[in-house]
């Protein structure tokens, strides 16, 4: 019955029933998004993050909120126009189907495909996939008790193969030492699983994105996971063989950003794609899907910019005016990330 009721909340008076779109016969569009915290307003026992997100939660997370929420993501994805979408701080497979029917109806986009299952972090995030095609073959990763899921899909596109791998490490909550050791553990399994790809077909299409909850420059990228810093004029691998190469260092500096930290009034490069050499723009060209020249960057519209142009994030805030009174107030953007987003052309 509560579903029904939100979903009344959710749907416009005409329902528009799409047709499931498939993707071009020759192209094909990546995106990653963290769409912070996108939980349900139902309590969920064996969940203890959704005790935040619920009407007495402290989020005072009620049923038109979430719908707004859902309204809003929908509103960039159907932009973005992905044929497969990686999220991640999403609550559970609710969630996603919610908001697939949102897309399906208010924007006539139709992701039907839902990859998900409930992982073992704490907080009660998972990270996903919606798609336009089911993958061939999946694989889930735990390289951590009580972190994310590495969540490996392969894909066969027009009889086209693509492995999307997708991550949340794990953030820095915590002490610095520990969070160093788990992100590296994240990053090893990471690795681990593109080598094993690769091994398999040297010339396969890999692509490993995400929230890696560090710099695209840090080690636990560069060196841990072997995901250099890629640009056709000056590169250099940061230390040893680059097992992907991050489409980041295509960027200018100023546009690499995806996520504001306001306590440092720093911009961090937390989210990031990483490919297989055969699929770099200019490059050999090997595999059987390569990235369009300039497709690739943080997909920003104007209503996901706050007024210094940082992420507008969704959630309450409570914080100190001028005079030291706190006051307290809800934010009703989109998410406190920039998703990023890639095309893919195939192969002649």
């Amino acid at each position: 019955m509560q579903k029904t009721l939100l979903l009344l909340i959710l749907l416009p008076t005409l329902v528009y029933a799409a047709a499931a779109e498939t993707p071009a016969a020759n192209r094909l569009v990546l995106a990653s998004w963290n769409v912070q915290n996108l939980f349900d307003p139902y309590n969920d026992a064996a969940n203890p993050g959704a005790a935040d997100f619920t009407p007495d939660g402290w989020e005072h997370w009620t049923s038109k909120r979430y719908a707004l929420k859902l309204a809003h993501l929908a509103e960039i994805i159907a932009a973005m126009r992905p044929d497969v979408l990686c999220l991640t701080e999403v609550e559970n497979r609710r969630v996603l189907e919610d908001l697939a029917c949102v897309l399906r109806v208010s924007h006539q986009f139709d992701l039907p495909v839902i990859l998900h299952r409930e992982g073992g972090d704490r907080r009660g995030i998972d990270v996903a996939m919606l798609a336009r095609v089911a993958p061939v073959a999946t694989n889930w990763i735990a390289p951590v008790p009580q972190q994310r899921d590495i969540l490996v899909a392969r894909f066969e596109i027009q009889g086209r193969p693509l492995t999307v791998c997708l991550n949340h490490w794990k953030s820095w909550l915590g002490p610095r030492d520990q969070n160093l050791a788990i992100r590296a553990t994240e990053a090893h399994a990471a690795r681990a699983e593109v080598l094993r790809c690769l091994a398999r077909d040297p010339a396969a299409a890999v692509v490993a994105l995400g929230d890696f909850n560090d710099n695209i420059d840090a080690p636990s990228l560069t060196v841990e996971a072997g995901f250099a810093l890629w640009n056709p004029v000056a590169f250099a691998a940061a230390s040893g063989p680059a097992v992907l190469f991050n489409l980041s260092g295509l960027l200018p500096p100023e546009q690499r950003g995806t996520f504001y930290y306001g306590k440092d009034r720093a911009w961090n490069s937390f989210d990031s794609m990483s490919v297989s050499g055969g699929m770099l723009p200019g490059g050999a060209r090997t595999s059987m899907w390569q990235v369009v020249t300039n497709s690739y960057g943080p997909f920003v519209l104007p209503q996901q910019r706050d007024r210094y142009g940082h992420p507008l994030s969704f959630n309450r805030s409570r914080k100190k005016d001028e005079d030291g009174i706190i006051r307290d107030s809800y934010i009703t953007g989109y998410s406190d990330h920039f998703p990023v987003r890639v095309e893919l052309l195939a192969a002649p």
